[in-house]
């Protein structure tokens, strides 16, 4: 399953994702979420105020969004202007829709993008547009931080 594109039924979720600018790299799962992920946890669900997923106690905000933010705030990332690759740096896209933040991915070392859909699979994602939809909404943040 692995190299392959999500199955149908879950493309359709996300209108701009196609089988040529995705791949699949991981097994389905709910050990982690999209928020984990990116921050480069696989073993916790992570959303602020979410009772049955871990949250750092000093990682407040006003609302959900600027609390997302505030968790890589934390981690040393800043906020950038885009999610074009630069050289010595790691970015991560937040998304948001008419309900709230939604999703988050993390750029690769190589440019592309990866993310954990839910419980389905972590996918290798060409650009962050590609999951933009109803589904997540638009990427409204990016972040950036040095690479160690």
């Amino acid at each position: 399953m692995m190299g392959r594109p999500l199955p149908r039924d879950v493309q359709l979720k996300f209108p701009k994702l196609t089988d040529e600018n995705h791949s699949i790299t991981s097994p389905s799962t709910d050990n982690y979420n999209c928020v984990a992920w990116a921050y480069e946890i696989s073993n916790k669900r992570m959303w602020p105020g979410h009772l049955d997923y871990y949250w750092p106690s000093d990682v407040a905000g006003v609302d959900e969004l600027r609390t997302l933010i505030q968790l890589y705030l934390d981690a040393g990332y800043a906020e950038c202007k885009n999610g074009q690759r630069e050289d010595g740096f790691k970015k991560v896209a937040i998304y948001v829709n008419q309900e709230g933040p939604q999703h988050a991915a993390r750029q690769l070392e190589s440019g592309r993008w990866t993310s954990k859909l839910g419980d389905f699979e972590d996918i290798e994602h060409d650009t962050p547009e590609a999951l933009e939809g109803d589904f997540y909404g638009k990427v409204t943040v990016f972040l950036r931080k040095r690479n160690a």
